[in-house]
Parts: C-alpha cells; sequence; structure tokens
C-alpha cells in the first residue's frame, strides 16, 4: 500500500471523526457510585417548590413521560422523600407524593434490577394506600426497561427529552437565571451517564472494513516515530558533550511524549518532544523540566531557559519540578531536532554546572 493510498485512506476517515462529549460541572470531582447524589439532585428539581424557581418544569416532564400519569396535576403535597425505609429495611430510592396520587421511584444509573420490589409495593399499600390516592411504581434506567410488570419502565434519555423541551417554553417566559444553567447542565451530566452514545454504524463498518489498511497505518506512525527517535538521540550523543543515552516514551492524550536525559545525572531532568496531535496541521512542542530545585535553582533555570518560552509552570509536590515549554507552529525535522539539541545543552550546563554549584546538599529537595 503505497503513500498515496494512505492518504486517500485518512481522507475518507476524517469524514467519520466522532466528536467529544461535552462536560458538565457536576461531573468535575465525581467517580465511582453515582446513584445517591443524582438522585439527591433529582429530587431537588421534581420539587415544584424549591429554590431552583423551576416550577414544575422537571416534575410536569416526568409525568407526561409515563402512560398512566400524563393527566395528573404536577405538583406535590409534601417534599420529595429520599431513601424511604420498608418494615424489611429495604430502602426505596424517592418517592413523590401528590395531591391524589404516590409515585414510588427506582433510579438505576449503572445497576441492574435486583432490587426486593414486592417489599416496596407492599409498604406503599400499608403506609400510602388510602383507597383513595393512586399508587405508581416507575423504574428510571439507561434501558428504559422494567423486568417487573407492575413497575413501568422510563429510559433517562426519554425523560432528558421531555424535560428540556419544558425549560425551553419557561425559558421563553421567564427571566434567563442561574438555575437554567445549573438545570440544563445537571441534564446533561445524566445524559453523559446514562444515555450511550453509539459510535455511527457507518464508522464503525469504515474502521472494519479498512482494518488492514488502518494496521499499516499505525506500523507505519510507529516506525516514523522510531526513525525520529534515532536521530534525536544521534544528535544528542553528537552535539552534547557528556551526554549518556537515556530514553523513555510515553503515550500522552493526543500523541507520544519522547523523553531525553542523560544517564550520568543525579536527578531526573530531562527534555521531552511531545508530538500532539490535538491540531492540524501538527504542533510538536519542546519541553524541559527542571527536576527537585528549591528556589535558588528555580531562579537559575529561570535565568536559563525563559526567554522566548511559550509556557513556564510548576508542578509536581511542594511545585519542585520547574518546567517549560516551546511551541512550534509545524513539524519540520531539522527545526525540532535543533530545538532539542539546544535545549538538551543548557539542561547538561544546569545539571553539571549549575545544579553542583547552588545546591549546597541537593538531594535534600524532594519531590
Amino acid at each position: 500500500m503505497d503513500l498515496e493510498q494512505l492518504r486517500a485512506l485518512l481522507t475518507k476517515a476524517e469524514r467519520h471523526h466522532q466528536p467529544e462529549r461535552e462536560t458538565s460541572i457536576f461531573a468535575l470531582g465525581g467517580r465511582g457510585y453515582y446513584e445517591n447524589p443524582t438522585t439527591d439532585l433529582l429530587a431537588f428539581f421534581l420539587d415544584p417548590t424549591q429554590t431552583h424557581g423551576l416550577g414544575d418544569c422537571f416534575l410536569g416532564a416526568l409525568l407526561s413521560c409515563m402512560s398512566n400519569m400524563a393527566e395528573l396535576n404536577p405538583s406535590l403535597r409534601s417534599a420529595p422523600r429520599r431513601e424511604v425505609a420498608t418494615h424489611n429495611n429495604n430502602r426505596i430510592d424517592l418517592v413523590l407524593s401528590g395531591d391524589d396520587w404516590d409515585l414510588l421511584i427506582e433510579n438505576k444509573i449503572l445497576h441492574g434490577q435486583v432490587n426486593p420490589f414486592a417489599d416496596y409495593e407492599e409498604y406503599a399499600q400499608r403506609e400510602l394506600n388510602d383507597g383513595k390516592r393512586q399508587l405508581f411504581y416507575l423504574v428510571l434506567s439507561p434501558s428504559g426497561l422494567s423486568l417487573r410488570a407492575s413497575w413501568q419502565g422510563l429510559s433517562y434519555s426519554t425523560l432528558i427529552t421531555a424535560t428540556r423541551q419544558q425549560l425551553g417554553q419557561r425559558m421563553i417566559a421567564q427571566p434567563f437565571d442561574k438555575w437554567q444553567v445549573f438545570a440544563r447542565d445537571f441534564l446533561l451530566h445524566l445524559e453523559n451517564i446514562t444515555v450511550e452514545k453509539a459510535m455511527d454504524a457507518d464508522a464503525i463498518s469504515f474502521v472494519f472494513e479498512h482494518m488492514q489498511q488502518i494496521n499499516k497505518l499505525n506500523k507505519l506512525r510507529e516506525q516514523a516515530i522510531n526513525a525520529l527517535d534515532r536521530k534525536v538521540l544521534h544528535k544528542l550523543e553528537s552535539e552534547v558533550p557528556g551526554y549518556e543515552r537515556y530514553t523513555r516514551r510515553h503515550n500522552w492524550k493526543n500523541g507520544p511524549a519522547l523523553r531525553y536525559a542523560s544517564n550520568n545525572w543525579e536527578q531526573w531532568s530531562d527534555v521531552v518532544l511531545y508530538l500532539s496531535g490535538a491540531s492540524d496541521p501538527m504542533k510538536p512542542s519542546v519541553r524541559v523540566y527542571l527536576c527537585k530545585v528549591d528556589a535558588v535553582l528555580a531562579e537559575q533555570g529561570r535565568m536559563l531557559f525563559a526567554g522566548n518560552q511559550s509556557n513556564m509552570w510548576n508542578e509536581g509536590k511542594n511545585n519542585s519540578v520547574q518546567a517549560f515549554s516551546w511551541v512550534l507552529d509545524h513539524f519540520d525535522e531539522e527545526t525540532v531536532l535543533e530545538l532539542v539539541s539546544e535545549k538538551m545543552q543548557l539542561l547538561m550546563k544546569f545539571e553539571t554546572v549549575v545544579r553542583p554549584q547552588f545546591s549546597a546538599i541537593p538531594n535534600e529537595v524532594t519531590a
């Protein structure tokens, strides 16, 4: 397969690009068990009397999605109740009590339906049913399926769509405020954790139909990276006095990071060539990391490396790693090799001359 065929394949592949999901604020800092905090927020927005000021947008949308509740009055006679304990000490996720109806909700974000539904129903019949009020049961889940006949199933996708419609109508009549922002972001959060973003069927077919060619592209990519790595090492060994080969490779978010240090240094400072594919054309960057530096060494590092860098920052424990970055507009092999060599020569000076001179006890600074 020649290069022209590979270029044609890349052109076709571009049409099947899958966009990344938008991140919601509710996902920041949250990992693992989603059901409890999600149900807490859902209970808040389902209460028309709460401080969000959105009225019955969420509750009305929920009732409209249920075939036997669409005509009910979207108001509550009491606040939603969470983790309602039955007589057998099982817990119902959420109970909503309307004027003449009660709704038990089992919220399933990631888990199967193995709940004691019979016990929930027995509790509802004994504690909620007065002969006049209607009882309803709902399983809210990604699939929208219910494994028990007496419990209606509702998918998050359906609920989210209906709620967004309600919010859209409210925005026409009400001034835009922070609660509308929070509500929309909460719906985005629900969508991200419950609604499967299926890969486009054409994209899947394209990948499998061209698997052999894609494998060749991946092999060509690795060959190119290895060839560049060898050229960098050759240049460092021929142009940097005292350099002893040490190299590592990492796969960062958008491409490989080739790390170069000298094996005769005490610290793990290095020069990094990051081949980021985040943009087209690719914009490679060269970084320098000065490890285990105190305030004095950090200042010496700034004097040596600062000036025309694209960015400078600190990281690591106690900010003991000082970093510099230079980003190129496009990939040019000669420019990349020269820049890596230039920074390695400066780093060699820093590690062999500056650090011994300005570090009375160089190993006492902890990273």
